[in-house]
């Protein structure tokens, strides 16, 4: 048969958003098999790992051609892999072998319930892992009676075959057929597998392409964990799908030294790279002139900011402190996604300022109207998260009426398009609370009720106020309890807003608590044991002063109890529960 053997950019545009991801792999190997896709960087910053867009189909497809002989078709197929590029080869092994991947977070100690809590949810009967972490994974699970069954598939113990037929793999359009299971733990519930198909996954890809106005020219570099909606499809996937190089990090890394971030930024010329608020934050707490020496952040053109509050005074802050590194404002994207819309929902345009309004913080409150406000005091700055790509649909909905909200009214954001995924892996109960029909301008379309509360301003562009679920109501009024977290973190100084959780209940009489439970770190905790430290007291004036609320108490916690979810997000309602319970670790 003959066919082209180089295709036009614009032939291979509409090839990539015509194919799966791993037929979008295959045609990348096909078309220049010795360009470097991935490199990953050690702990140090140093080179350690290079793949190929040849050498990773050809790893990938052998994959796939062992778990097609030793497992069932449309089996779940546990991947158990440290941050490495090891991962990226597995995971797609399973989508060209046609069985549905599940990326896992490593189990500790403190995970290993979670972690079986996925295994027994998607009725896993396999996983594949490297070697180096096989006994100690294994051993970890002793004691499990449920999982006693699960086979273990030894990447290393797989033949590598080169005898691949790419031609035979370009003729395949995507389908609707599940690709994985992206599990979340969200913020107010139990991990839920998300059912993230072949159709959704394309579309999405394509969707923060053309958003972005992204190529094969925009390098990136990224250090979110692979078992991550944002780390797994914006970090792994989007890079195959726009053929360019990507340089990849481990988000322990980036955490203990975020210069080491800014530095392979530099030093690859990466033009995106970003993460949540609080990486930015970090950043601009750990700044140190010494380490940012010959660093050059000048090529950086897209910086997202997502998965998390995007928060005014961080996007001054590292603007300001990094524009001698030659950082520009200009180069933030705020942005807003879930993994129930497979990612992307809302951001850009890119390479504009962000929009940065002041809104009156009562009316939002007791009446849910954002009204712009001139005042200094009483107000409630919020950042822009963008629009969504014209494939998206997206309403501001009354939550009790779910009616459409009119102008300037803070609702329930809904989303529809092509990227809504299929809805919880055999959680039907769920899924129908959380995909609904609704008709809109006579036409019925599948929403997404995503939990957070927003509204669009007159910029068109889409405000995150905060989680439904997580509403704290308080004389008439509702205030997110983000705002309180950030406002315990700027007192502090020396926590985020990640290491606290703010949440009210009600006792026997219906009387309304509101409790802060702070994470400490060793220093915080050191210092506490002084009787005189004055931590509480700070705590309690700054929130009644900048929030109008007196909380019923400040409740100190040892380092690395506070629990999250698997993107790092405060689960308040767990948090909430333990307190309720009397289990929490407590510093007294």
């Amino acid at each position: 048969m003959f066919q082209k053997t180089k295709l036009t950019d614009n032939e291979i545009l509409s090839a990539v958003s015509y194919l799966e991801i791993q037929n979008v792999l295959a045609l990348r190997a096909k078309l220049y098999p010795s360009k470097v896709v991935f490199t990953f960087l050690d702990d140090s910053g140093i080179e350690t790992e290079k793949v190929t867009y040849g050498e990773l189909f050809s790893s990938a497809f052998s994959i796939a051609q062992y778990l097609t002989e030793n497992t069932e078709e449309g089996a779940r197929v546990l991947l158990f892999y440290p941050q490495g590029l090891d991962f990226i080869a597995a995971f797609f092994g399973c989508l060209f072998a046609q069985r549905v991947a599940v990326p896992i977070n490593l189990p500790n100690k403190r995970r290993i319930d979670k972690c079986v809590s996925v295994i027994k949810d998607c009725d896993a009967h396999d996983a594949l892992l490297p070697e180096r972490i096989s006994d100690k994974l294994i051993s970890a699970f002793d004691g499990e009676d449920s999982i006693a069954s699960l086979n273990w598939h030894i990447a290393e113990n797989i033949e590598k075959n080169l005898d691949h037929p790419i031609d035979n793999l370009l003729q395949k359009p995507f389908s609707n057929s599940i690709a994985f299971l992206q599990y979340t733990s969200g913020s107010t519930s139990n991990p839920k597998g998300v059912m993230v198909t072949h159709r959704n996954l394309t579309t999405n890809l394509e969707m923060m392409r053309d958003s972005w106005n992204l190529s094969n020219h925009t390098d990136m570099v990224f250090w979110q964990p692979h078992h991550h909606d944002m780390g797994l499809i914006m970090g792994q996937l989007l890079p195959v799908f726009l053929g360019n190089h990507t340089v990849l990090m481990s988000p322990n890394t980036v955490v203990r030294q975020p210069a080491l971030w800014l530095k392979a930024i530099s030093d690859y010329k990466a033009t995106l790279s970003g993460g949540p608020n609080f990486i930015y934050d970090m950043a601009i707490n750990r700044y140190s002139e010494k380490r940012m020496e010959n660093i050059d952040l000048s090529c950086w053109q897209i910086a997202p900011n997502g998965a998390d509050v995007v928060r005014a005074t961080t996007l001054h802050r590292f603007s300001e402190l990094y524009e001698k590194h030659g950082f520009r404002y200009e180069t933030f994207m705020p942005c807003y996604g879930l993994a129930e819309a497979t990612l992307f929902v809302t951001g850009g345009p890119t390479k504009v300022d962000p929009i940065i309004d002041v809104f009156d913080a009562e009316l939002i409150e007791k009446q849910q109207i954002a009204i712009k406000s001139s005042d200094k005091e009483g107000v409630k700055p919020l950042v822009a998260c963008g629009e969504p790509n014209w494939q998206i649909d997206l309403l501001i909905m009354n939550p009790e009426t779910q009616l459409p909200c009119n102008h300037d009214e803070v609702g329930e954001i809904w989303v529809a398009g092509p990227n809504i995924t299929n809805g919880y892996w055999n959680n039907a109960e769920a899924t129908y609370e959380t995909f609904v029909k609704y008709k809109y301008n006579g036409i019925e379309k599948i929403f997404l009720r995503t939990g957070d509360i927003g509204f669009i301003g007159q910029h068109k562009q889409i405000y995150i106020c905060g989680r439904l679920k997580d509403l704290i109501i308080s004389d008439g009024r509702n205030i997110h309890p983000e705002d309180i977290e950030y406002t315990i973190s700027e007192t502090l100084k020396k926590i985020t807003p990640q290491s606290c959780a703010v949440f009210s209940y009600e006792n026997i009489d219906r009387k309304s608590f509101t409790v802060a439970v702070v994470e400490t770190d060793r220093e915080i905790k050191r210092l506490l044991k002084d009787p005189n430290n004055g931590y509480k007291l700070s705590i309690l004036t700054s929130v009644t002063e900048a929030h109008g609320i007196g909380l019923s108490d400040v409740i100190f916690i040892p380092p690395a109890t506070l629990k999250k979810t698997t993107s790092g997000k405060v689960q308040r309602s767990v948090m909430k529960k333990l307190f309720l319970d009397g289990q929490l670790e407590k510093i007294n």
